[in-house]
């Protein structure tokens, strides 16, 4: 499973159903981790805030048990592609997602995510919810 920035930022926020989504992961044993794009999200996110001592301080206690997964060349390149052919058909996506997209799609897993709308437009793309 590769948890999307929104999932996070929602542990973040004690969102009851992200709390009890990632409760259940844990209990099912089921394996999650990151994109590297998401690392870039939340720096941009403590960066920007007024509290960013206390952003970094919830932002690495919600890191400290995720793997990340790096950007390699292939996942790039598939983000280029997904990112392309969206724009190409007039239904953009942003970098970002098309990072995490590519990163799901490559490691052959599903993004977790409340933004079901961001991702669902990616063919072959396995999106589940909270």
């Amino acid at each position: 499973m590769i948890l999307d920035t929104t999932f996070l930022i929602d542990i973040m926020k004690n969102n009851e159903e992200a709390i009890a989504r990632k409760q259940k992961l844990e209990e099912q044993r089921e394996a999650y981790r990151i994109s590297i794009a998401t690392i870039f999200e939340l720096w941009a996110g403590i960066a920007a805030s007024k509290k960013s001592e206390d952003e970094r301080a919830k932002v690495l206690n919600v890191l400290s048990d995720i793997d990340v997964v790096d950007l390699t060349r292939p996942i790039a390149e598939k983000a280029g592609e997904i990112h392309g052919t969206l724009i190409k058909n007039g239904e953009g996506i942003d970098n970002i997602d098309a990072i995490i997209t590519a990163t799901a799609l490559l490691e052959n897993e599903a993004v977790l995510t409340r933004n079901i709308k961001h991702f669902a437009r990616v063919k072959g793309l396995k999106v589940e919810t909270y």
